[in-house]
């Protein structure tokens, strides 16, 4: 197949579909600023919808008029189609009237259809771009290399102001939309009902006011009970991630049962939460839909005593009836988009605005430049001196697990200021420069390093012969026969497939295989045989001749291959 390559962003053209995938991504429409409120990110992302939201709201404006003109077409049907037979005139003479009323009766049909179909799909797609952005901005936030300030988040509360709270945020948009269309529906029934009789108006003009402050001071304990619900659910999210991330750390000191009963009682919360402002939101919505009920059964009553003191016609009492029961949807839709989307959205863009506006850490504000071949001095409480690392030094410092987690958060800027521990480049502290311009100096590969869904090969490099290089030095040539498809097999969320130690000398041929001028790796081989780790530990040191590595571990087979052994146990040997 010949052409330009597909993807996410150049999807294959096979026919014309209406808001089908752009070529590009969508440049960003939601207007943010410092200091945003929940009320205020609600708007922007209305008017992130542009022309767009526009058409849309217009095209159900004129669903909504067509529809109620329909009860007004059926009624002039009735008094001059038919009314005119039942007074004895000729059927023959009143057929064409007739006809001219159902045809236009199936006008408003069509025009219902379409303008609500195109309306609906308009709104959906302005909501679906705004999602999109605001997720991404919310990810690129998580993903700053800043960092941010405070506590660490649990990454399921993470994905789900992410996922749940941009995307409730963005159904501000159906403010846009539908609303408008809904008054417009309202006026266009009273100004009828006023036509048939100033009565029936009159109480439309004052019963729809009225009913719509009630809902309003009714929906007010919503928008909290809709906050809690987030929380928890939030909170049993990350929990939830949590456990499962590190379900073989738990099963392996058979702590299932603490986890279950930890994850029982937040789960419970988020269940208390949910069902309170599920069951504000369930009272709401069956008081609306009861006294909209009642208010049209009331118009419908008035209209047929006028009908029977012959104020109006049959036909009128048919069309008033019918504009009393259209009322209630435009009715129901205002009361229950002001009150319960609008407690959801702002709930969640509070959320949202929230993460945004999070500091950055601290220890990842600098600006300065790293050097090309920085000298590295590190600081702990545990060590009895500060260890000086010169370019191409092979380096393996046996810490406590408390304070090589302390260095470790130290040298990726995300340190919560907590001890003593401290990193200097060229008596410079490592804080004071910039962090992406660290990060590409300094790869720290983690005792606990994630794998991705693809292939081994994929997980390492995407230069295969990078990768096929970086593995024999992790002494991962026994995969290549084990797995099914060797190193092209899948292994599957978080590499759920490998073993431990299968996951752990990956995640070190990645580390290997970047080639990064300053390589420091936090026990990366706790989890294979001795035998094997003394291998790996030569094949390291000589892959890593010349560049300079630090290794965190009280392995003895590190040491045994280090210029320098530096810790407790080992003393500090040249």
């Amino acid at each position: 197949m010949s052409g330009a390559p597909t993807s996410a962003w150049n999807p294959p053209k096979r026919l014309p579909v209406f808001f089908d995938v752009p070529d590009t991504p969508p440049k960003p429409r939601i207007a943010m600023r410092g200091g945003m409120r929940p009320l205020q990110l609600a708007v922007a992302v209305i008017r992130s919808g542009g022309w767009l939201a526009g058409v849309g709201c217009l095209l159900l404006i004129t669903y909504n008029t067509a529809f109620t003109l329909v009860p007004l077409a059926l009624g002039a049907a009735i008094d001059r189609g038919i009314g005119p037979v039942t007074e004895g005139a000729a059927a023959n003479d009143a057929i064409g009237t007739f006809l001219a009323w159902a045809a236009v009766i199936a006008g408003l049909y069509v025009v219902i259809n379409l303008t609500y179909r195109f309306g609906g799909r308009m709104g959906w797609h302005c909501v679906q771009r705004a999602q999109y952005e605001l997720s991404a901005r919310v990810v690129e936030r998580i993903l700053d290399v800043r960092g941010s300030a405070g506590p660490a988040q649990l990454p399921g509360r993470l994905l789900s102001v992410a996922t749940s709270d941009a995307s409730r945020t963005c159904s501000a948009l159906y403010f846009a939309i539908y609303p408008l269309g809904s008054v417009v529906g309202i006026v266009v029934a009273t100004v009828s009902l006023f036509v048939i009789h100033p009565l029936l108006g009159g109480l439309v003009l004052v019963g729809a006011p009225l009913l719509l402050a009630v809902m309003t001071v009714a929906s007010r304990p919503l928008r909290t009970r809709a906050q809690r619900e987030q929380e928890t659910i939030a909170d049993a999210s990350g929990t939830a991630a949590d456990l499962i991330a590190g379900h073989r750390v738990i099963a392996g000191i058979h702590a299932q049962a603490a986890a279950s009963e930890h994850y029982r009682h937040v789960s419970r919360s988020a269940l208390r939460g949910s069902l309170a402002a599920n069951s504000a939101e369930g009272a709401l919505v069956g008081t609306n839909a009861m006294l909209t009920g009642l208010f049209a059964g009331l118009v419908t009553v008035v209209a047929a005593l006028l009908t029977f003191d012959g104020a109006i016609s049959v036909g009128a009492l048919i069309a008033a009836a019918g504009l009393a029961q259209l009322l209630l949807q435009p009715l129901r839709h205002l009361v229950e988009e002001a009150a319960t989307l609008g407690a959801v959205v702002l709930a969640s863009a509070g959320r949202v605005l929230d993460l945004l506006g999070s500091e950055p850490n601290p220890a990842a504000l600098g600006t300065a430049a790293v050097p090309a071949s920085p000298r590295l001095r590190l600081v702990s409480p545990h060590l009895d001196a500060p260890v000086e690392v010169e370019s191409g030094d092979f380096v393996v410092i046996d810490l406590p697990s408390a304070h090589a987690d302390a260095l470790v958060d130290t040298l990726v800027l995300t340190s919560r200021g907590e001890g003593d521990t401290e990193a200097t480049l060229d008596d410079r502290p490592l804080h004071e420069h910039d962090p992406s311009s660290v990060r590409r100096t300094i790869l720290v590969a983690p005792h606990h390093a994630d794998l991705l869904e693809p292939t081994v090969l994929a997980n390492v490099h995407a230069d295969p012969a990078l990768a096929r290089a970086a593995l024999q030095v992790a002494r991962c040539e026994s995969l290549e026969h084990e797995l099914p498809l060797g190193y092209d097999t899948l292994i599957g969320d978080a590499g759920r497939t490998l073993s431990g130690g299968q996951r752990q000398r990956v995640a070190l041929a990645r580390a290997i295989a970047h080639e990064a001028p300053v390589l420091v790796l936090h026990d990366p081989t706790s989890s294979v045989d001795a035998v094997t780790e003394h291998d790996i530990a030569a094949r390291v040191r000589a892959a890593r001749q010349g560049s300079t590595t630090i290794v965190i571990t009280s392995s003895p087979a590190f040491h045994a291959v280090a210029d320098r052994s530096i810790g407790s146990a080992h003393g500090v040997r040249s």
